[in-house]
């Protein structure tokens, strides 16, 4: 695969998760502005490693699945309308606009991210009610996005000590976004049906591809000092050679599947990214 035929296509995955988000709401509820700016922009690098993984399997790719893969980014959505709190994170900004409480307001910023999680939860049962291997994936996914997962990674993150190693900012980045990463591919392989032994491979990939994806996060910031980065426990040239070494452990999880060119090119894409 090379880089025209990759980015064709995530565009595609993209555009049509797009068309999806833009749908969905019902115009005459309060929420449906918020929730919209909301889910606007983004790679959606969460519904491609759904689909992705999908036809790595040679699954046709259905309408149960676009809702899927649409679930998923609602799932990220709200962590991130959430995140960006002045409880939590306090960001101004998210993806090159205002922040969502800053635009509508911190009220409406908590309502809109519980209204996200709770449409994705509905996404799932409608899944579910029509093939229970997406109530299987469902609840991969909310096990890893919950208290035990990708929540825990927040209060990880909130709470951490003045002085912290190398493996307490790991497990914070393992738990923020391997975990989600995880339900995204792994997902896919089980409505794929696939074995454990390869649930397992994929579960490494996910893994290393998460703590690759937030340690490139961390080597493009400018100030670092007062949150977690890998840069105040490891200097530069220490922190790229640990980001070489989780991609080819990456790299290396998934050389054993077919149809694996897109997966294997996404390690490199995220790595040299530049935001």
């Amino acid at each position: 695969m090379n880089k025209e035929i990759f980015q064709k296509s995530l565009n595609d995955n993209r555009n049509l998760i797009d068309k999806k988000a833009i749908s969905y709401f019902t115009d005459k509820y309060k929420l449906v502005e918020p929730l919209a700016y909301a889910m606007d922009s983004g790679k959606r690098i969460r519904a491609n490693l759904y689909l992705e993984t999908l036809k790595m399997f040679n699954k046709v790719i259905t309408n149960l699945d676009l809702n899927f893969a649409l679930a998923l980014e609602m799932v990220h959505a709200y962590s991130l309308v959430h995140d960006d709190l002045p409880a939590m994170d306090d960001d101004d900004m998210r993806r090159g606009k205002a922040s969502l409480h800053i635009k509508f307001g911190e009220d409406i910023a908590i309502l809109t991210g519980d209204a996200l999680l709770n449409e994705a939860s509905s996404l799932i049962f409608d899944l579910s009610s029509e093939n229970l291997d997406y109530a299987k994936a469902g609840r991969y996914l909310f096990e890893h996005t919950g208290y035990k997962g990708m929540v825990e990674g927040q209060v990880l993150d909130l709470r951490c000590p003045d002085h912290y190693n190398k493996d307490y900012l790991l497990n914070v980045y393992d738990k923020k976004t391997s975990d989600l990463f995880k339900a995204s591919i792994v997902s896919a392989a089980i409505v794929s049906n696939c074995s454990d032994q390869k649930v397992k491979k994929l579960e490494e990939f996910a893994y290393n591809l998460g703590l690759a994806y937030q340690i490139q996060d961390d080597l493009l910031e400018d100030s670092y000092t007062d949150e977690l980065n890998i840069l105040n426990v490891l200097d530069k040239s220490a922190a790229i050679k640990l980001l070489d070494d989780i991609n080819k452990k990456a790299k290396s999880s998934i050389l054993e599947f077919e149809n694996n060119d897109f997966l294997l090119f996404l390690i490199d894409y995220l790595s040299v990214r530049e935001k």
